[in-house]
């Protein structure tokens, strides 16, 4: 069953082309992660163009880890993937090393499959068990707002889940009873803009063929939904806020998503904070050559993609 989906991902992904404008769109994200042991920051800048059936994302920033004991350790880096629908495949690039990762979308989807069907049968998944369901709390403020010259509406979405958790990341301790934790996204939502919208459906189509949407992301919520550790709590919460936001419609212009929790005896504590803005939205003819693979780079044996 599995090689027959890889087989249909991959004539579809070599079908004829569709017409597309080209679009490029620009985002600053700053991410506070304390799911670890000490604290992980992330500034990033992307930038995610489309041409016909091609989309480029690259990224640039830095990473910085803030130990237990205060220590701080800042690196900085840059990352480059390119997905061609045209052709099903997918290269990887680091510009620091000047080599690439090439991946088909089948053989993505392929080992998304097997992983999932692993963890299913690790942890007794039955396959007609129901996809997990969060109550969601819809706050329209009524607030509007201006971000770079664009008015948006102000909607905050929230959600909570009771689970107990066993020790491992983000959790030194097990728990003997339900911890609560509780997250939040802070959006502030336009109509739908021409130029992210041909970026979005261009990542949904790829999304569908290398196995992150669709059926197999309801697999994926089910086993966040079993395990117990608090990294698989917040994807689950994550991702079942972002298919909220989703039906919503439009596109957030600004927004920052938090992830409360227990950490170190205190009852609630911020774990994972995400702050982001869209700096950039453009429709315009774009370079084909910046969608292709550069000659000068050189294969590498391990996925550098970020």
């Amino acid at each position: 069953m599995r090689g027959l989906l890889a087989g249909l991902g991959a004539a579809l992904a070599l079908g004829p082309s569709t017409a597309r404008a080209d679009a490029t769109y620009e985002m600053l994200l700053r991410t506070e992660d304390r799911l670890v042991g000490g604290t992980v920051e992330l500034e990033e800048r992307i930038v995610v163009s489309v041409k016909g059936d091609r989309l480029r994302q690259e990224a640039t920033g830095s990473r910085a880890v803030v130990t237990r004991r205060g220590a701080r350790y800042t690196k900085p880096g840059r990352s480059l993937t390119l997905d061609q629908l045209d052709r099903g495949r997918r290269f990887e690039i680091d510009p620091d090393t000047g080599t690439y990762v090439e991946q088909a979308f089948a053989d993505v989807r392929r080992r998304r499959e097997a992983e999932l069907s692993a963890a299913e049968k690790a942890l007794g998944i039955d396959s007609a068990e129901a996809s997990p369901a969060l109550p969601v709390s819809v706050d329209r403020t009524g607030e509007r707002l201006q971000v770079h010259g664009r008015h948006c509406e102000r909607v905050v979405l929230s959600s909570t889940r009771e689970a107990v958790v066993v020790a491992g990341r983000g959790a030194p301790e097990a728990q003997a009873t339900p911890a609560r934790f509780a997250m939040t996204f802070d959006l502030c939502l336009a109509p739908d803009v021409p130029a992210v919208a041909e970026a979005r459906a261009l990542e949904e189509r790829i999304g569908d063929l290398t196995g992150a949407r669709g059926p197999a992301l309801d697999r994926a919520l089910r086993v966040f939904a079993h395990r117990r550790d608090v990294f698989a709590v917040f994807e689950l919460m994550h991702r079942l806020l972002e298919r909220e936001q989703q039906r919503l419609g439009g596109v957030a212009l600004r927004w920052e998503r938090v992830f409360t929790g227990p950490r170190r005896g205190a009852f609630q504590e911020t774990l994972v904070r995400e702050q982001g803005e869209l700096t950039r939205i453009e429709a315009g003819s774009l370079d084909a050559r910046a969608f292709d693979l550069p000659p000068t780079l050189s294969p590498a044996g391990r996925s550098v993609g970020r």
